[in-house]
């Protein structure tokens, strides 16, 4: 009897001890989660949200909104009521559904960082990030923080896992491809042949790009002071590689448009050589120089139309850059 005690007893202490190690890592914090309120119900306590909620809940994006872990917190960029009302009114839209890529918009305003109030007004960055294929541009001029280009207001924040700011207008994704800008622009058809021609037609797609383009009379005026009497005449004594090189002195990878350019920069683009191209804002010109000693330059024709991918400028000049002659 004593014996069999005594195996009940080790049975329930095993027992006890088994459930002890269940309840104990049961109740170790779970790393990466967070006790704050999802996106989603943040959203919904806001009587201004109640057509974007609704959108977003039609569309099947509630899920974007809903995560629990840290590493999923986001930011929503969310349209008021006002907002998309007046959007609907000024587009003649019979109703918010009938918006034109009503999904594709939604996903525009859900970044993947949490990007918070104070980060947008004391950090500077270039983009945010959203869950659809486009990014959105900030870019601040004279304090004022814009998206887009555009003065978009953040009527309020409020916090949860992640962050919803109120604004004032709806954000559109950029349907203009710089493909197509240059292919409807017959001033700079020569630049989009050479693109073609040397198989660099994927910049003209690729993200963060900023495009400094010659036109014609440009090309025509390089012919003339190198004696050359066509394109094809220049394209063959120059070689594909410094043909290239040419044209990747034109392409910048980044933004640079009239919101984040200074007198003096430096521009980077993609083949430097000895020189980088600095703007000049003299006498209320954009002009960029190059050449040894930045002694030449060129008329930027600035344009802040915003394309799917960055910006295009138009130069009244091809730049050539300064390469170290080899022995």
């Amino acid at each position: 009897m004593k014996f069999i005690y005594n195996i009940s007893y080790l049975i329930a202490f095993s027992a006890f001890l088994f459930t002890g190690c269940i309840d104990d890592n049961f109740e170790e914090p779970v790393e990466g989660r967070s006790e704050r309120a999802i996106l989603s119900n943040v959203i919904a306590q806001q009587s201004e949200l109640s057509i974007f909620r609704q959108l977003v809940e039609e569309e099947g994006l509630l899920g974007e909104l809903v995560g629990t872990q840290t590493q999923a917190q986001r930011a929503v960029f969310a349209p008021t009521d006002n907002a998309i009302l007046n959007f609907i009114a000024e587009n003649n839209i019979s109703s918010a559904d009938d918006i034109e890529g009503l999904r594709e918009i939604l996903e525009y305003h859900i970044a993947n960082p949490n990007i918070t109030q104070s980060t947008l007004s004391q950090t500077n960055f270039n983009f945010i990030q959203t869950i659809s294929d486009q990014h959105i541009f900030i870019n601040r001029a004279g304090g004022t923080i814009r998206f887009n280009n555009q003065n978009i207001s953040i009527v309020r924040s409020e916090t949860g896992n992640g962050t919803v700011h109120l604004i004032d207008q709806v954000l559109l994704p950029r349907q203009n491809s710089i493909r197509d800008y240059l292919e409807n622009e017959d001033d700079v058809s020569i630049f989009l042949e050479v693109v073609d021609l040397l198989g660099l037609e994927g910049q003209l797609s690729a993200d963060y790009r900023t495009f400094f383009v010659p036109t014609n009379e440009a090309f025509a005026n390089l012919l003339d002071d190198l004696e050359f009497q066509s394109l094809e005449e220049l394209v063959e004594e120059l070689g594909d590689e410094l043909l290239e090189d040419i044209v990747r002195y034109h392409i910048i990878n980044n933004v640079i448009y009239s919101a984040n350019v200074s007198n003096g920069q430096a521009l980077t683009p993609q083949f430097q050589g000895e020189v980088r191209p600095r703007v000049s804002t003299a006498d209320g010109a954009v002009r960029l120089t190059f050449g040894e000693d930045n002694s030449q330059s060129t008329l930027v024709n600035v344009n802040d139309d915003i394309f799917r991918s960055g910006f295009v400028h138009k130069i009244d000049r091809v730049m050539l850059p300064v390469v170290e002659e080899e022995d």
